[in-house]
């Protein structure tokens, strides 16, 4: 990246020489003008594939970049969308007015990204969740299976641990994605690894739900794994409009969810084992802050569990019925896979 602006001072010397009657005496006044030339502030924008006031990742994006910009002393400004002409209009309008740097939020984002970032070399983009190439872009890539390793650990234990009222003797736990695209691949790369690192026995049941706002479907299709393919547990990724749709299905059922990217757990108080926490809010902010530092450097940049930009929850919400040994083995597990002693496959 090139080199912030810095404040120039351009000093404007002017001497005079004034010589009294003889030669011997000079006096030598030197008058120094200081013109400042004021720089004009970074400006950061963002342009999220959704509302940032909803719960989720992209809410908490929109979190992360509301704080940073009063930590750093930025005006905000963001552009809300929710379809494909509003995003990279969004994009567009925000390189038009010549913003130093544009995130995008959300893989949807992609081709707004892809479109916009070649016209304007001078300025920046980033793009959470996913990369389009370019000399002036980053992707901001979380590291979901590492989070999702730890929950399909849990959940493989937890749908043979009878003693919770609701769970039956068969070994399969349920995964509903939004859509079929590779950041829920990853997801669910997780779930698999982590369940079969625990019992190979367990399988997982996976459903699309075919978008991330269809609150009745993702409620149609977790109502159909309780009831017709032996699922106890199901981890859902169906932004948080589908998610809702899921955990009704927990409350109608008395059975168990696991939820995404922001903390569900009280969504149905001791039915939610726990929420894979994906801190999109410290992403966004830790982009802001490298490009601040004049640290801009197109590529992928990959947040997991090393720095805990993904977690889980305490688990605290579901008392007594996740045995503290099991809450003691999760917590260990996440150390191993900071440390990289676990290494859990990225999926595409």
């Amino acid at each position: 990246m090139k080199a912030l602006p810095k404040l120039v001072l351009a000093g404007l010397v002017v001497v005079l020489l004034m010589t009294a009657c003889t030669p011997e005496v000079v006096k030598e006044t030197v008058i120094v003008e200081k013109v400042i030339t004021e720089v004009p502030k970074i400006r950061i924008a963002l342009c999220p594939s959704g509302r940032i006031d909803q719960p989720g990742y992209i809410g908490l994006a929109g979190q992360g970049y509301l704080k940073a910009c009063a930590e750093f002393g930025l005006v905000p400004k963001y552009w809300e969308g929710t379809s494909l002409e509003e995003w990279e209009r969004n994009v567009r309008t925000a390189a038009e007015e010549g913003y130093d740097l544009i995130i995008g939020v959300g893989s949807t984002m992609a081709d707004a990204i892809k479109n916009v970032a070649p016209e304007y070399p001078d300025l920046h983009f980033a793009l959470v969740d996913d990369y389009v190439g370019g000399n002036n872009v980053e992707g901001l890539i979380a590291q979901e299976h590492e989070g999702t390793f730890l929950a399909g650990a849990l959940m493989a234990t937890m749908t043979q641990h009878t003693d919770l009222e609701g769970i039956n003797d068969a070994k399969v736990i349920g995964f509903i994605g939004g859509m079929d695209i590779p950041v829920i691949h990853r997801f669910l790369g997780g779930i698999v690894q982590g369940a079969e690192a625990t019992d190979p026995e367990v399988t997982v049941e996976v459903a699309y739900v075919g978008s991330f706002a269809d609150s009745a479907k993702a409620k149609e299709l977790a109502l159909a794994m309780f009831q017709d393919q032996d699922v106890d547990i199901i981890y859902s990724v169906s932004g948080s409009f589908g998610d809702v749709g899921v955990f009704e299905a927990v409350k109608e059922t008395g059975l168990y969810g696991v939820g995404s990217d922001i903390n569900w757990d009280m969504e149905v108080p001791g039915h939610i084992l726990t929420s894979v926490l994906k801190k999109t809010d410290l992403m966004v902010r830790d982009c802001m802050k490298r490009f601040l530092e004049g640290d801009f450097e197109a590529g992928e940049h990959f947040y997991g569990a090393v720095g805990g930009y993904m977690d889980l929850t305490d688990m605290s919400a579901m008392g007594d019925g996740i045995p503290q040994e099991y809450k003691d083995a999760i917590k260990e597990a996440t150390g191993l896979i900071a440390s990289g002693e676990i290494v859990v496959e990225r999926w595409q």
